[in-house]
């Protein structure tokens, strides 16, 4: 039995009874006022159910206006909720939201009218993530098959009859190579999300120079063939030693993803500067490009670790995962980041730890 035909069924039994009981009550009631009212017993049968049905269809009319009608309409829009369309209905029986004046109706209209927007809202987020996610995977998808053809199709030609000379085969050599460390690369990227998602990544705290540190860091980027035509600088911005307390194979990596984004998704000759200061109860750490910027959409997505950014001209630019596991290698040693970015004006990334106690 569904639950519109209960509720009738609830509220005519209600109805009846009240009937009755104001029936028996009222017929009594008027039967002793017969003498004071000097009115006989056949005016009375006469009057009372005449009275009776106009009070009972008055009671049925306020009952199916203020109550039957409000039901149906939030086990409607419920209904609807349950069935993934998040709005409410517009009448039920020639019956609009406007009418109802009863004070729960009135609380329960607009705690589902929250609940719809809240619904109607994550549902849109979901799609959005969906439709993100399915990209994504057909990136990783294709990052993942296009190194892989580089590396068949030149070991294909090594074991081919063809005489290579010996500069050309270190050539494939080196191909092949870089091809693997790219794919070992994308493998990792994946086992840390999955790690940080079991929370298996443990830190060792040690103290360091982080000018010396961030300097040893960009020497190393400097040797990788990508960053050849982008100048990167470190500015420090205090003559004292900047003492911090950190894990180094997480921050290096974080900084890595940082300053290898900011080389992947800008043209030739821009320039990267990392700059060191030391605040009021904090270290900051700044990445500065003077390239493309980006724009809010890119900003709020930014960390999302199923987008992968506005293509370049680049061939690979990565699985969409290293902003996002830069973020949670920062923030998992109790840092905060910062992400300030214009259209052709370049874009920061503010890092700052927190002085710790």
């Amino acid at each position: 039995m569904k639950l519109e035909t209960k509720i009738s069924l609830i509220l005519i039994i209600i109805f009846l009874t009240t009937g009755v009981i104001f029936f028996i009550t009222g017929f009594s009631v008027l039967s002793l006022l017969n003498i004071p009212l000097g009115m006989n017993g056949l005016v009375t049968y006469i009057l009372f159910p005449i009275l009776l049905i106009g009070i009972l269809i008055l009671i049925g009319l306020i009952i199916d206006r203020q109550i039957r009608k409000p039901l149906f309409f939030f086990i409607r829009w419920i209904d609807q909720l349950s069935l993934g369309i998040f709005k409410k209905p517009d009448t039920i029986k020639n019956f609009s939201l406007n009418k109802i004046r009863f004070r729960p109706f009135l609380e329960l209209t607009s705690k589902l009218d929250g609940l719809t927007q809240q619904l109607n809202a994550a549902e849109k987020e979901r799609q959005e993530l969906e439709e993100t996610r399915k990209n994504w995977t057909s990136g990783v998808t294709h990052d993942l098959k296009t190194p892989l053809s580089y590396i068949k199709g030149y070991a294909a030609m090594l074991r081919s009859e063809h005489k290579w000379s010996e500069e050309e085969m270190k050539d494939f050599a080196k191909i092949i190579e870089e091809k693997s460390l790219y794919m070992e690369q994308l493998i990792d990227d994946l086992s840390v999300m999955y790690e940080f998602d079991k929370m298996q990544i443990p830190l060792d705290f040690r103290t360091i120079n982080l000018a010396t540190f961030i300097k040893n860091v960009l020497d190393d980027l400097r040797q990788y063939p990508m960053a050849i035509d982008y100048p990167i600088h470190l500015n420090v911005k205090d003559e004292d030693d900047i003492l911090l307390s950190i894990d180094q194979t997480l921050l290096k990596r974080a900084l890595e993803n940082f300053i290898m984004n900011a080389i992947y998704h800008n043209p030739r000759e821009t320039t990267i500067t990392v700059s060191i200061e030391k605040l009021e109860g904090s270290t900051l750490i700044e990445i500065k490009d003077d390239g493309i910027g980006m724009d809010d959409k890119t900003i709020q997505q930014l960390f999302n670790q199923y987008y992968r950014g506005t293509r370049t001209d680049k061939s690979h630019l990565g699985s969409g995962l290293g902003m996002s596991i830069a973020k949670q290698f920062i923030e998992k040693q109790g840092g905060h980041i910062k992400v300030e970015s214009e259209r052709n004006k370049g874009t920061k990334i503010k890092i700052s730890f927190p002085f710790k106690n």
